[in-house]
């Protein structure tokens, strides 16, 4: 009786550590820059995000020649979904949301009382 209780345990065991090995690579795999892509009423403008992942916490920097440098803030990343602001000094924020999928970005935003959509590939 005590063999197949002790064989259970080290399958749970397993299993547990399993899913916490998954968990930081998951978040990790926004790390880094990506190439992004925003449009809005008819117009596009291409930037670079750069994000950083510590736990569920997301912190990064943004440039776009429209809004120009940014950063990352209020931001998370759970379960591939991101939500954020981006802050700049002269432009308005913009509240981001999105998911990751297939090693690929996209969601929507909004700023200056508009809603657009983003696509961001990781820059190689």
């Amino acid at each position: 009786m005590l063999k197949p209780a002790l064989c259970l345990v080290a399958i749970l065991f397993a299993i547990s550590c399993a899913v916490s090995a998954s968990s930081p690579a998951a978040s990790a795999s926004i790390k880094g820059d990506w190439k992004a892509t925003f449009s809005i009423a008819g117009h596009t403008a291409e930037g670079t995000l750069t994000f950083d992942i510590n736990g569920k916490a997301l912190t990064g920097t943004i440039f776009t020649e429209h809004t120009g440098k940014g950063i990352v803030t209020d931001g998370t990343f759970e379960d591939n979904k991101i939500n954020c602001t981006l802050k700049f000094e002269k432009h308005e924020s913009i509240a981001l949301t999105g998911e990751f999928k297939d090693d690929k970005i996209s969601g929507t935003f909004a700023t200056e009382g508009m809603t657009g959509t983003w696509t961001a590939e990781r820059k190689k």
